[in-house]
């Protein structure tokens, strides 16, 4: 009897000392346990739990080892990286080149048409093995700071991906992280921790809970139900102080901004009136009253943990009498009317930060129009560039590769469908993602930046916060760009 009541003191103690960190999460990635199919949030907030880059890239936008421990180019078109030893993925299988000839070959090919992964990384050609822990990428071009993208390419266990592609990887959900999938529900996923992996994590479980509505992510914190609440809004702060939690803010690799419909014949076809609308913006205002002043307002492509930031770019000022002098010269002395097509709840606090630039702007003569979307839509009409409005927005994300090209080649001519494109900057822009020398590279990022915000492309805001609700119990939570570094993270009893 003695020796039973101790092995089940021994069984309850084992019980209880072992920690569960509970996330509530707005959403699951749509391809479940495919790292393929994005990088972005909030599927990576999940993701990054699982699987592992490449490279890492660091808060200090400093390319560093992952999977890979070093790396060099053979060519201007070939890189050739060399693998960490002893790497397992959960199922147990070895990481060798094979995860990543496999992987980059699929993302290359015509198949690959469905992953977002295959558009952010659209430079990939191809790859071959030189040995088991040494293989090659081939690009379509010259792109000097291709470990950057590398950060980006999760190698999928080949086996798995072999057998059942895509659709089988969706469940099978096999990487190299500190966590390993033990079950998968709508609106649950557990994890285990994989205590083989290469960077083991500090807690003994992991239980994601998805809750889209903002105020139930709230709630189950201030009820300790979760132990970490992703994506709360700057208006919660105080009610969860008050419930004994905490709201810790991280800036995004994202600079938020409204794109400018630029074609001939538009209404900001003009550099005048794109220049007169910035003016309008009280940024200052908006930042303190609708993000809690937890960020910075900004007129250039990147953010401050971008390769490529120039902090001697200043924001645009808030000047609304030079605002209308400008209207006037552009031929717009009454001011006149656009449409914003935007979609609410998108990004933290978008709809009355709409509504004051609504305000703003008004104050200059100019009426803005707000045509409301879903979010789904928004993003297929975004896809296609086939907004009905003249206005729209849209991030300058440097995500993944934390490059400040990143966001610039979205917002230019490179876009198949672009809104906004100046072919006098495109030289510029070949040259910079070519050079191979860093601190020229830099220099023409600079450049670049410097270009963008002479030109008023879009309405630049500030660099995007994403706030996040954490118990008094975790430390060591960390986001760097969008990546949660979720081996960090330790959880008191």
């Amino acid at each position: 009897m003695a020796l039973a009541l101790g092995a089940n003191l021994t069984a309850n103690w084992s019980a209880r000392a072992e920690t569960t960190l509970r996330m509530a999460i707005e959403a699951f990635p749509p391809s479940r346990g495919n790292p393929l199919r994005t990088s972005l949030s909030p599927s990576i907030y999940t993701l990054a739990a699982i699987f592992d880059g490449l490279t890492f890239i660091n808060e200090k936008s400093e390319v560093k080892p992952a999977l890979a421990v070093s790396w060099e180019p053979v060519d201007a078109l070939t890189w050739q990286f060399h693998l960490r030893p002893d790497v397992k993925f959960s199922n147990g299988a070895p990481l060798t080149s094979d995860a990543f000839v496999t992987t980059v070959n699929y993302l290359a090919s015509d198949d690959a048409y469905k992953e977002g992964l295959k558009q952010e990384l659209a430079v990939l050609k191809s790859a071959r093995a030189i040995d088991d822990l040494t293989f090659e990428i081939t690009t379509t071009e010259p792109v000097a700071m291709f470990p950057r993208f590398a950060a980006a390419i999760s190698g999928v266990e080949p086996n798995i991906w072999r057998a059942g592609g895509r659709d089988g990887y969706e469940t099978a959900a096999v990487g190299t992280g500190p966590f390993k999938v033990d079950e998968m529900q709508a609106n649950r996923w557990r994890l285990s921790a994989f205590k083989e992996s290469w960077r083991p994590g500090k807690v003994d479980k992991l239980e994601l809970l998805m809750l889209p509505d903002t105020s139930s992510r709230v709630q189950a914190l201030a009820a300790e139900r979760v132990d970490v609440a992703m994506v709360i809004g700057p208006d919660n702060i105080d009610a969860l102080e008050a419930a004994g939690a905490r709201v810790d803010s991280f800036i995004t690799a994202t600079v938020y901004a409204i794109s400018l419909r630029t074609r001939e014949g538009d209404k900001f076809a003009d550099k005048r009136v794109r220049e007169a609308v910035n003016l309008a913006i009280n940024r200052d205002i908006i930042i303190s009253a609708f993000l809690a002043g937890r960020t910075i307002a900004t007129a250039q492509p990147g953010t401050r943990q971008t390769y490529g930031y120039d902090p001697s770019i200043p924001a645009y000022p808030y000047d609304p009498e030079r605002a209308k002098q400008l209207l006037a010269e552009a031929g717009y002395p009454n001011g006149f009317t656009f449409t914003l097509d935007a979609p609410t709840n998108a990004t933290v606090s978008d709809t009355s930060v709409f509504q004051q630039i609504q305000l703003d702007l008004q104050a200059i003569g100019v009426t803005m129009n707000i045509t409301t979307l879903t979010y789904p839509m928004y993003l297929q009409k975004t896809s296609r560039t086939v907004f009905d409005g003249d206005a729209f927005p849209l991030a300058w994300a440097s995500w993944p590769t934390l490059d400040t090209l990143r966001a610039i080649q979205t917002h230019s001519c490179r876009r198949l469908v672009p809104w906004y494109c100046d072919e006098s900057v495109m030289p510029l822009f070949e040259q910079a993602l070519a050079e191979t020398d860093e601190a020229k590279g830099l220099a023409l990022r600079h450049e670049l930046a410097q270009r963008y915000h002479d030109q008023y492309p879009g309405i630049w805001m500030y660099e995007l916060p994403v706030f996040v609700g954490l118990s008094s119990k975790v430390s060591g939570f960390e986001i760097i760009g969008y990546r949660i570094l979720y081996d960090r993270i330790a959880l008191a009893p």
